[in-house]
């Protein structure tokens, strides 16, 4: 993603690529009601109880048809009453991608829950191969977002044909499933995590929009880069991934001793590979910047390096989260996203129409201090 992104920005330049990402972060909104944590619960009950995987599996699968339908209306009733930052063929095309990817997330789910990591291995590589290839080929004949987008459902489908294909050769089956009171013990389960997901979906949106609004797509677009530079270095958060599943069963078996040294390892050997990297990152911002997207974007360094820094902290932040959803206390992780969206919010509706989209970078930092402060001490309780 990361070679798609820089290849994209110097096909494009920083105005169509800061339209591109506008459409997704408008599409995002709906996206929300997409899955709100509903994976996220398969995977913590599924690795506890795997003989519940077919039952999950089915439901989660007809759930998310229906949440599905819902989003379209919803997004079709938008473009009534709401002024779109891009064109409406586009939206629509990133609406049917994202959904795709929706649904290629929940087998991903499930070989989460199993530990099947060389599953979910070969299912992203062949979705991130898929990618860069629809990509190259768009530039190559010289396509739009448009043409773009819509390789990218193809390669989704693609993907999420794969993934149906590698949970049937573990034995399980495939099956839409309608069981109402089922559904309606996801939902409650899942209630606070959709409060999370509207938190974290404004969390995560708000500056570029705020940045489109009132600086432009071409400042959106220089941002943008410098946020896709924090895309490619959140790839660590692999670990925190991996480790889920395996501190759920932990927890669940009531291994706290093990459960314990676990996350001091990984907290004690990220510390030693993050610290000197984020360091040698802001050192050479402009460098950087420069030798990856062009000249013309080293007015980004400064904003890439405040990202990095938050990515860090964005790291322990998810690793402490995992195991507060772990423990089933999804309400806990709401009260600090939510604590943190409020100061995201105002910090960046206040400084970035006077200050420039730097503000967004520094106020991401503060935010995602706090949020991990208030999980810190949950987690201690």
């Amino acid at each position: 993603m990361f070679v798609v992104t820089v290849s994209l920005v110097r096909y494009w330049g920083a105005d169509e690529f800061g339209a591109y990402n506008l459409g997704f972060a408008y599409v995002a909104v709906f996206m929300i009601l997409a899955d709100f944590g509903l994976s996220t619960i398969t995977t913590r009950e599924v690795a506890k109880y795997k003989e519940l995987t077919e039952k999950y599996l089915g439901n989660l699968l007809g759930l998310k048809l229906v949440l599905s339908l819902g989003i379209c209306l919803l997004l079709s009733a938008s473009f009534w009453v709401v002024n779109r930052p891009v064109a409406t063929e586009l939206l629509v095309m990133i609406l049917i991608y994202n959904l795709l990817q929706s649904f290629q997330s929940v087998y991903i789910a499930i070989f989460q829950a199993w530990e099947k990591m060389e599953m979910v291995f070969l299912n992203k590589v062949v979705y991130y191969i898929g990618i860069l290839l629809m990509a190259l080929t768009v530039i190559s004949f010289r396509g739009n977002a448009i043409n773009l987008v819509s390789g990218y459902a193809l390669v989704s489908g693609l993907s999420m044909g794969l993934g149906m294909w590698q949970i049937s050769r573990m034995g399980i089956r495939v099956k839409l499933a309608v069981d109402l009171e089922f559904w309606k013990k996801l939902l409650i389960e899942a209630l606070p995590l959709l409060g999370m997901a509207v938190a974290t979906t404004i969390y995560i949106n708000n500056d570029t929009l705020l940045i489109g609004r009132y600086l432009g797509n071409d400042q959106v677009g220089f941002y943008q880069t410098a946020y896709k530079i924090l895309f490619a270095f959140q790839s660590i958060n692999v670990i925190n991934y991996v480790i889920f599943p395996r501190m759920t069963v932990l927890l669940h078996q009531n291994n706290i001793k093990t459960a314990k040294k676990l996350v001091l390892t990984v907290v004690g050997w990220s510390l030693l590979g993050l610290i000197p990297l984020a360091g040698l990152i802001t050192v050479e911002r402009k460098l950087i910047m420069e030798i990856i997207y062009g000249s013309s974007f080293g007015v980004a360094a400064e904003v890439m390096s405040l990202l990095v820094w938050a990515g860090v902290i964005g790291y322990f932040r998810i690793l402490v989260m995992n195991i507060l959803l772990a423990q089933g206390k999804q309400k806990k992780v709401l009260y600090a996203v939510l604590g943190g969206l409020l100061i995201n919010i105002t910090i960046n509706y206040l400084l970035i129409p006077k200050l420039g989209f730097n503000i967004a970078g520094l106020s991401l930092i503060i935010s995602e201090t706090v949020i991990l402060g208030l999980m810190m001490g949950f987690l201690r309780k």
